[in-house]
């Protein structure tokens, strides 16, 4: 499985009501967010840098860290800044539930920038498959909170 398959499986399970953009991919402005969601009837839209891993690493220790250019980094910063939603989701094919690869969101800038252990990864991906991130979205962008609790 690759990010884009990964990307589309999340997709395929958000309902009607949330309106999507294809995977974003401008040549002209760099740095812009994989994803743009927004509800319907909702409060705020969602920005989402989609990333993806093979495996976690053996050590619980280790850090996984989003692969993030300086121009994401800073899109995604400053959409936070302009009181925007955004949040990075990774994906690791290793790791499922009910039969569907699992994944972390982060929310918090601080994880963007410095990453999560191994073992933080899998406690909070344990039951993160398409379908619970696909109900993140659309909660998200329905009430426009990042809450932890969505997760």
């Amino acid at each position: 499985m690759i990010e884009s398959q990964y990307t589309a499986n999340i997709g395929k399970r958000l309902p009607p009501e949330i309106m999507r953009s294809w995977k974003i991919n401008d040549n002209f402005a760099g740095g812009v967010p994989d994803a743009f969601y927004r509800h319907r009837k909702g409060v705020r839209p969602l920005w989402v840098e989609y990333k993806f891993l093979k495996a976690l690493p053996k050590r619980a220790t280790t850090i996984i860290k989003p692969n993030l250019s300086l121009q994401q980094l800073l899109w995604l910063q400053e959409s936070v800044e302009a009181k925007e939603l955004a949040a990075v989701v990774i994906g690791c094919e290793s790791l499922k539930h009910k039969r569907q690869v699992c994944g972390v969101v982060l929310t918090d800038p601080e994880e963007w920038v410095n990453g999560i252990t191994a073992e933080q990864f899998a406690e909070r991906s344990k039951t993160l498959n398409y379908d619970a991130i696909a109900m993140f979205i659309t909660n998200t962008t329905k009430i426009g909170v990042l809450a932890n609790n969505l997760l």
